[in-house]
């Protein structure tokens, strides 16, 4: 089973099969891609012969088949949370959200996206229902499917980099049984954090290295100290929201990973929300195969496969 994640400058995929029972990782790589990904780079058609290039050349290099769960960076689409009363029936529900897309979209696009949704069971809030909101434009899915049209792998969902790595954390720390978390997703430019109450999603925000003519939150990535006072203050202000005591250790676990997430940004997130604060170990609970080439138990692996092994785990379920 596979679970591949585009990410904006990398792929990565992990290969996982069942042996007596057991999980077993038989191979992982990753990958840069030649250009950011983006929905209009995607759409672009030599751009996305180069993408297309790229994942044929590892398909091919690494023999890879079967069944592939893709996760997509979830800048790619919309994705949001909505309070509705608690006493409206499933139909007036549909209602409010498409009151709330046509607010959001233009009119004439609506058709161009796929719209679900899904009732969240961990809100924080009794006196309203909490929904969450997806929207996928349908010209991007049919081209993340034309990258795979070429190989052997069969295509068995497209999911987003936020839920995968929620089922992979899942998996391997078995937060059920923690009453509210946080898995922030470290990038060069980016900063993803999803709050989680027993195992279930509750939130999510992003912070990002701002654009032209917005304020810029660049200088706080440039150092592990400036992202932890980042992350810090972007917590604290999350649990204001929720109307938490932002000064007490709100947080039970905070756990960390992505290319920009190591040990040293673990330190400097002692004084935080959090009372523990955990980076990521993706193989932590997987065995991995020991006659696969190039491994030792010196090989690094980096937190960043987190996403790809919660897809592949999501392949087999």
């Amino acid at each position: 089973m596979l679970g591949f994640s585009l990410l904006k400058d990398s792929f990565q995929f992990v290969e996982i099969d069942h042996k007596d029972g057991k999980p077993v990782v038989q191979r992982f790589a990753k990958r840069s891609v030649p250009i950011p990904l983006s929905h209009d780079n995607l759409l672009n058609e030599d751009f996305h012969n180069k993408y297309k290039q790229v994942i044929l050349e590892a398909v091919e290099e690494y023999n890879l088949a079967g069944p592939v769960v893709i996760s997509l960076d979830s800048q790619l689409a919309f994705v949001k949370k909505f309070l509705v009363d608690l006493s409206l029936e499933e139909e007036k529900i549909e209602e409010q959200l498409n009151w709330e897309y046509r607010q959001i979209f233009p009119q004439s696009s609506l058709s161009e996206y796929n719209f679900v949704y899904a009732h969240l069971s961990a809100g924080l809030d009794g006196n309203k229902a909490e929904i969450l909101a997806v929207a996928f434009r349908k010209d991007l899915a049919k081209a993340v499917k034309r990258l795979f049209g070429q190989t052997d792998l069969d295509l068995k969902q497209i999911d987003l980099d936020l839920f995968s790595a929620l089922n992979g954390l899942n998996e391997l720390y078995g937060t059920a049984e923690i009453g509210l978390s946080a898995l922030a997703d470290v990038r060069r430019d980016t900063l993803k954090i999803q709050f989680i109450r027993k195992g279930e999603f509750f939130d999510c925000h992003k912070i990002s290295i701002a654009s032209e003519g917005e304020e810029s939150n660049g200088e706080a990535f440039d150092s592990d100290e400036s992202l932890s006072r980042l992350l810090n203050k972007e917590m604290r202000r999350k649990l204001l929201e929720y109307r938490l005591d932002s000064e007490d250790k709100a947080i039970d676990a905070l756990y960390l990973f992505g290319e920009k997430a190591n040990s040293d940004l673990v330190d400097y997130l002692a004084i935080s929300p959090a009372r523990e604060v955990v980076l990521v170990e993706p193989f932590k609970k997987l065995e991995i195969n020991s006659e696969l080439a190039g491994y030792s138990e010196d090989t690094p692996l980096s937190s960043e496969y987190t996403i790809s092994i919660g897809s592949a785990l999501r392949a087999i379920e």
